[in-house]
């Protein structure tokens, strides 16, 4: 089943709603109108937003925590996000996001939540263009009740999934390598 990349943000986030047992399952529901992602990049003349455009999953899906010390290991399916939902302000700025991105050869950046650490830190698998790198998320969560909702800001290099930067009219403006992924996620979370 393929899903969009907060899935997977939101499994991250999950070992903050409660003590766990050695194994545990839990429902999750995505509040689509709150809940968000961002790609954040810089040029050397100005900087862009892009967003992810895709509707969100709103049917509650489950996942499997195995809690081994310190460390809470995720069970799910690799998690897909359409490389041709994220939009940016100006059409010519996605194209060119999308071209980036190998979208006809890669049509979706593939996420995996590998573990949680310390309660919050998120290990992630992320797959882009067929290069695949891990990456440590330091999250930012406050919970009411069911409710979670979980920020973080994610910074990658373009250049570590074997792409380039683009450059734009002879050369005068070129893309910075490194980009954020911003995101919030907001949640209901459910036993099984």
């Amino acid at each position: 089943m393929r899903v969009s990349i907060l899935h997977i943000l939101l499994i991250t986030v999950l070992s903050f709603s409660s003590a766990y047992s050695q194994s545990e399952k839990k429902r999750v529901k995505i509040n689509t109108q709150s809940s968000y992602v961002e790609i954040h990049g810089t040029t050397n003349v100005n900087s862009f937003n892009c967003h992810y455009n895709a509707k969100l999953p709103e049917n509650e899906f489950e996942v499997k925590l195995i809690k081994k010390g310190e460390v809470i290991e995720i069970q799910h399916e690799a998690l897909f996000l359409k490389v041709l939902s994220f939009k940016c302000p100006h059409p010519q700025m996605t194209d060119d996001l999308h071209d980036l991105l190998e979208y006809e050869n890669y049509p979706f950046i593939i996420f995996q939540l590998k573990k949680i650490s310390n309660n919050k830190i998120a290990h992630i698998m992320i797959e882009m263009a067929g290069e695949k790198q891990f990456y440590k998320v330091n999250l930012n969560n406050s919970l009411d009740n069911n409710q979670l909702v979980s920020n973080a800001i994610m910074e990658l290099c373009i250049s570590d999934f074997g792409l380039k930067a683009p450059e734009k009219f002879f050369g005068m403006v070129k893309v910075n390598e490194n980009i954020e992924v911003e995101f919030k996620i907001d949640m209901n979370i459910y036993d099984k």
